[in-house]
């Protein structure tokens, strides 16, 4: 009986393992997606170790071969996390800050077996890595125009995270000391599950999940419906009267005001105008009318915080932002460039 468990085990494990390997594949070979989609790979690689490692069936314990599995398992939870920046953030913005907390992480894992307090550390801080995941994945749920990127994130980056969430909880509290035997096959059954699902999605790449470049621009229109391009029609005259300059304005209010549902109202900027970010799409007009008053030399007197709150913008940070996102300077050094005043002439 122990014999048909530990073939079952390593059967699901070989199973899962091979499904990563395909998985990474994909992503390498597709080299429109780089550098984002390398997140994906490296995910993969991580994965597969961590189901190497985690079962004794495999008679890997003491040998050189796990010590370097432990190091590409232990980086699973960073990579994860990365893999769902780039999958939910249009621009994701990494710090040095991040890069020590990788390493933490990482190291931790090997240093666990010598050094009980970087056990209970590196456990600390993967659930903070995996509750940030969760966030990523939750707060910019609102203001995603992807369609195929909203469906992606309902199920599956809650599920990893989650599941990333148990295992950690579980190490963390060395609920895995003792297994009993059929534990395993549990185990790699349910990674087996969610590798077929990631894999069944990465042959089917949705084309608009994967922005191709960084910069903050829209992509090309596509083709609507007329019911859709009533829609879009409707939310262009709202822009046109303003409505962007209400601050704090949501889809949903935006869909309120044209009488159309959440769901269309999203289609029709995405498709019709090729923005993925409601954000970005209302920024662009405020930004577009802030540019206008600072070129203005009868307002060149008007502080820039004032120029904020007129465009729709609650504070000074998320204005500055959003203009250097778009301008790559500041609203006062696009006011210096755009109007100078010098001897009584203005030169613009």
């Amino acid at each position: 009986m122990e014999d048909l468990v530990v073939g079952i085990d390593l059967l699901l494990r070989g199973g899962a393992v091979t499904a990563l390997a395909v998985c990474a594949l994909i992503f390498l070979a597709n080299r429109a997606l780089w550098p984002r989609g390398l997140s994906v790979p490296a995910l993969c690689l991580g994965l597969g170790a961590y189901l190497l490692v985690s079962s004794p069936n495999l008679g890997l314990s003491g040998t050189w071969a796990e010590t370097g599995l432990v190091m590409l398992a232990g980086a699973v939870p960073v990579l994860a996390v990365w893999a769902g920046a780039e999958i939910f953030l249009d621009r994701p913005v990494y710090r040095p800050w991040h890069g020590m907390l990788a390493v933490l992480v990482t190291a931790g894992a090997w240093l666990a077996p010598i050094l009980p307090f970087a056990a209970t550390l590196r456990g600390i801080l993967v659930v903070l890595l995996y509750a940030g995941l969760l966030y990523i994945a939750l707060s910019t749920a609102a203001v995603d125009l992807v369609e195929s990127r909203r469906r992606f994130r309902r199920w599956f980056v809650a599920l990893m995270a989650l599941t990333g969430l148990g295992i950690s909880v579980v190490e963390f509290l060395k609920l895995d000391a003792d297994l009993p035997p059929v534990m395993y096959p549990l185990h790699a059954s349910g990674f087996l599950v969610l590798t077929l699902l990631f894999l069944s999605w990465a042959v089917r790449i949705a084309p608009d999940l994967w922005p191709l470049r960084r910069e903050p621009e829209p992509e090309p229109a596509r083709p609507l419906s007329g019911a859709d391009a009533a829609v879009l029609q409707r939310v262009e005259a709202a822009m046109a009267d303003g409505i962007w300059r209400q601050e704090g304005l949501t889809i949903a209010q935006l869909a309120a005001a044209v009488d159309a549902p959440e769901h269309r109202v999203r289609r029709a900027i995405n498709k019709g105008l090729g923005y993925r970010n409601f954000a970005q799409f209302v920024n662009e007009h405020r930004i577009e009318a802030a540019c206008e008053i600072l070129s203005d030399p009868a307002r060149a007197d008007t502080p820039v915080l004032s120029i904020a709150y007129d465009v729709g913008f609650a504070s000074l940070g998320p204005f500055n932002r959003a203009f250097r996102e778009k301008h790559r300077q500041s609203p006062t050094q696009y006011r210096n460039r755009h109007c100078q005043v010098v001897g009584g002439y203005v030169l613009d």
